[in-house]
């Protein structure tokens, strides 16, 4: 897999799982704060942060008994 490939896969599942701008927005942040991070490897960074933030699918934040 490409470099190119891997982006696009990560922009696509952040988008589908609804995130794509936090994304985006972590991104620049990531590169202000270590600018010689090669770009692929920031959106890998970016992108398991934000999953990681994200409530699980099949959890509920309400108790139920």
């Amino acid at each position: 897999m490409t470099n190119e490939e891997l982006l696009e896969e990560l922009y696509f599942k952040a988008a589908q799982k609804g995130f794509f701008n936090e994304l985006h927005e972590l991104v620049t942040e990531l590169k202000m704060e270590s600018p010689k991070i090669s770009h692929v490897d920031l959106v890998q960074i970016a992108y398991q942060k934000l999953k990681l933030a994200q409530p699980h699918p099949n959890s509920s934040s309400v108790y139920t008994p």
